[in-house]
């Protein structure tokens, strides 16, 4: 039930938009004011104010696309960096395993944070300490061919994290949002103002039009920002799902190929909640610090409990069903 409420969440939020609207219009017209006749040019508007938010819904739409492909080529790269790292300290010893599932980890909640935060940089930074784990195969035995791979993996993450951030911060032609926010504006005011046929049927066309533009608006803010985390993250927002079964993975390590993929989901569900609750409490303080109240929570606290959240959790943790989710 819960899933389903978020999926119809923007459309709860349109309607009752949309009862102002017809309220608005019931009102004008018990006054008197019954508006103009409907005209041609009434009807070209309204058909302009279509195919115009249609263009800019397809080219929010790429930008979409891109991002939900992000999250994957993040995972992809993270998981060959581990299982490489593991095969090449079977042979040769080095890297140092702990440490760099560590780093592979600190990738992932340097991400997050990221999100949470909107201006943050760590998993940026965490892909560049990957650096650290390359330079300790360089002074190892390991051949360069293998090393020259991690190296591209790592510029692979570099590539991933950036994409995230670009998507995230810019917003699709902000004058063309502009516009047809402007545009939507004037056709909703020239309906209020107009006698679509008699009084039951101007309050339909009300409804229904205005329906129809303020959620395509609304979907238009929902793509806009494809990334959330914590409470504000609904199913209209990319996962991050990949990510925190590859917590999962590494911290199983070699034992992982023994998990199921119940077992998976089900451990990464018990790191989901966790890393929720902290930033839910993370978006609590940043929202008293901006309203100048003294935050209960202490916002580099609250990142430091998300990462050992991770990297604290046991590989022999709950295994499956409802025994993972009880631990």
């Amino acid at each position: 039930m819960k899933r389903l409420l978020s999926n119809y969440r923007v459309a709860g939020e349109t309607i009752l938009v949309v009862a102002v609207l017809v309220v608005i219009r019931a009102v004008l017209w018990s006054v008197g004011v019954t508006g103009m006749e409907t005209t041609p040019l009434a009807s070209s508007i309204i058909g302009g104010g279509v195919f115009v938010m249609g263009l800019v819904v397809a080219g929010t739409l790429s930008d979409y696309r891109d991002a939900e492909r992000a999250p994957t080529d993040v995972a992809a790269s993270l998981y060959t960096f581990l299982r490489e790292g593991e095969a090449m300290s079977a042979v040769w010893g080095k890297p140092d395993l702990p440490t760099l599932r560590q780093r592979l980890i600190s990738v992932v909640t340097g991400l997050r944070a990221d999100i949470n935060d909107g201006t943050g940089r760590e998993c940026q930074n965490a892909v560049e300490e990957l650096g650290d784990s390359l330079l300790e195969l360089e002074e190892s035995d390991v051949p360069a061919n293998y090393i020259v791979r991690l190296r591209s993996e790592q510029a692979a993450l570099r590539k991933s994290t950036l994409r995230v951030y670009h998507i995230q911060r810019e917003e699709f032609l902000p004058s063309a949002k502009a516009m047809i926010t402007s545009l939507v504006a004037i056709i909703l005011v020239m309906l209020m103002f107009t006698d679509m046929g008699g009084y039951v049927e101007s309050l339909v066309t009300v409804g229904f039009l205005s329906f129809f533009f303020v959620y395509l608006l609304r979907i238009i803010d929902v793509i806009d920002k494809p990334f959330k985390v914590g409470q504000e993250r609904t199913d209209d927002d990319v996962s991050l799902f990949l990510l925190t079964e590859f917590v999962v993975h590494a911290h199983a390590g070699e034992a992982s190929g023994d998990l199921s993929g119940a077992d998976v989901a089900a451990r990464a569900e018990v790191i989901e909640e966790r890393l929720t609750e902290v930033e839910e409490a993370q978006a609590a303080a940043d929202e008293a610090a901006e309203a100048g109240e003294a935050p209960e929570v202490d916002e580099e606290a609250a990142r430091a409990a998300a990462a050992e959240i991770v990297e604290s959790y046991p590989a022999e943790s709950p295994g499956t069903g409802d025994d993972a989710r009880r631990g």
